[in-house]
């Protein structure tokens, strides 16, 4: 089991490196935004990111999923029809989609970004969109195939050239807010031209069927509201925000939330190698002991990397390289929030862990409505306390979310397919989190704090059968 358990973690980590960089890439951009642009000029770069985010979910109507599901077979016919199938059907409908979205860009500018003038920002996110959702189909390939050097070889080109074209575009060429979509229709670019061998090795016109169009089809397209639902949830606080009290919060509030992107980070990656795990481990008797093992060992790292970033944040926005802060000082007390955020990504690892419980009995279409349980949860919560508490407010009522869905999952899916779960493998990491909050003291303290999360998981968490392994008494 155990041997099983440390092909996850590296399956994870690997994956989790090159999904990690893709997104690191906003977060190692802050500085550049937070010095340079103003929080309102950051608001709209941050909504338009939003609405690529939850556009996205359209342009792939679920055949990111389904092209996951099926291409793992051994046959090679069957594997070249179904990528075949779902490439060829996204080119079409991604120009189709793009195209629209760029005859009504003027029309949707104000209410999309909030600022009508920049209509042309929409028209470019049209063709970041559609290249995008072509080049990450080579990506699932790389993961189905487990080729993790490739995979983590083009996402580094992915961030090498969107920072750097970035910083082009912004700091010398002097664009502005455009700068930084023109550095993204370039790497965007750059990612389908080299993810393009990847797709001419596989794509076989002949193995295309209306029957295989049909069952990926049937398999894909209910993601979509679960996509949807998804969405609202990640973004809605963005819109909340800016109608209720303005651009400027919204940008205050995203850069808290990048900050605390290392939660998502963490769950994303680990999903990527958690997803294909299960399905293929999920019929072994075994199955439940273990995924109860590796929902304790993820959930305790996860808490000692919340802990960590909760304890240093203040003082690491403040870091100072030359004229510039790490954080520009009008963005610092967006560090309010990230504590919160990284709760609310706890939850959601929690709903990813608990998926086993849904796809192994075959109880996918209750995925939509856990999702919509979540997005109407963020929505009323966010109404509520967002004229009250602001920028909080906003991170409250996702974690309110995030939790609630977590919830909703555990009730319905107990019965069809039962992981006896170590509560105080998910009470002790939640409770320290939340802990450390409140910890106000010297970083002798606080790391004393984070050596004690350490120690007392191992000795209050991890039974015997792990405290051997871990002292190395016995394999």
């Amino acid at each position: 089991m155990f041997d099983q358990i440390k092909k996850l973690s590296l399956q994870s980590v690997i994956y989790g490196v090159g999904h990690i960089m893709t997104r690191l890439v906003t977060f190692l951009l802050l500085p550049l935004y937070t010095n340079v642009f103003t929080a309102e000029e950051y608001g709209v770069i941050s909504l338009a990111y939003a609405f690529i985010g939850f556009t996205l979910i359209l342009f792939r109507y679920g055949m990111d999923t389904a092209l996951m599901k099926f291409y793992i077979t051994e046959n090679v016919k069957e594997k070249h029809g179904v990528f075949s199938t779902i490439w060829i059907l996204q080119f079409f409908s991604s120009i189709i989609l793009a195209s629209i979205l760029i005859g009504l860009s003027p029309f949707l500018s104000q209410y999309i970004i909030g600022d009508s003038a920049h209509s042309n920002i929409l028209q470019l996110i049209s063709i970041i969109l559609a290249m995008d959702v072509l080049w990450n189909l080579p990506m699932l390939i790389l993961r189905t195939e487990e080729r993790p050097m490739a995979f983590v070889g083009l996402n580094l080109v992915n961030v090498f050239t969107t920072i750097a074209f970035n910083i082009y575009f912004v700091v010398y060429a002097k664009l502005g807010i455009i700068g930084v979509f023109y550095g993204n229709i370039v790497a965007s670019t750059l990612m389908l031209m080299f993810s393009f061998p990847i797709v001419y090795q596989r794509l076989r016109f002949k193995y295309i069927s209306k029957t295989l169009l049909k069952k990926i089809l049937y398999f894909g397209l209910p993601f979509i509201p679960a996509g949807i639902f998804t969405m609202v949830m990640e973004l809605a606080d963005r819109y909340l925000l800016e109608w209720m009290v303005g651009t400027t919060a919204v940008g205050i509030y995203s850069a808290g939330y990048k900050l605390g992107m290392f939660g998502l980070l963490l769950v994303m990656g680990f999903t990527m190698g958690w997803t294909p795990f299960f399905l293929k481990k999920g019929k072994d008797d075994q199955a439940p002991e273990m995924f109860s093992r590796i929902i304790t060992y993820f959930l305790g790292i996860y808490g000692f990397v919340a802990v960590f970033f909760t304890l240093i944040i203040d003082d690491l926005v403040k870091i100072n390289v030359g004229d510039f802060s790490f954080f520009g000082e009008a963005f610092w007390s967006a560090t309010n929030i990230v504590p919160v955020i990284f709760l609310a990504y706890f939850f959601f690892g929690l709903y990813v862990l608990q998926l086993p419980a849904v796809y192994l009995p075959e109880k996918t279409k209750w995925i939509p409505l856990f999702r919509f349980v979540g997005a109407i949860t963020n929505v009323v919560l966010n109404i509520l306390v967002i004229p009250t508490y602001g920028v909080m407010g906003a991170a409250l009522a996702t974690m309110g979310a995030q939790a609630i869905m977590a919830l909703s999952i555990y009730l319905k899916s107990r019965k069809d397919y039962k992981i006896p779960f170590r509560r105080i493998g998910i009470i002790f990491p939640l409770f320290a989190m939340i802990g450390a909050i409140f910890l106000d003291g010297s970083m002798i303290i606080k790391f004393m704090y984070l050596s004690g999360y350490f120690i007392l998981w191992i000795f209050i968490v991890a039974d015997k059968t792990e405290q051997n392994f871990i002292f190395r008494r016995q394999l």
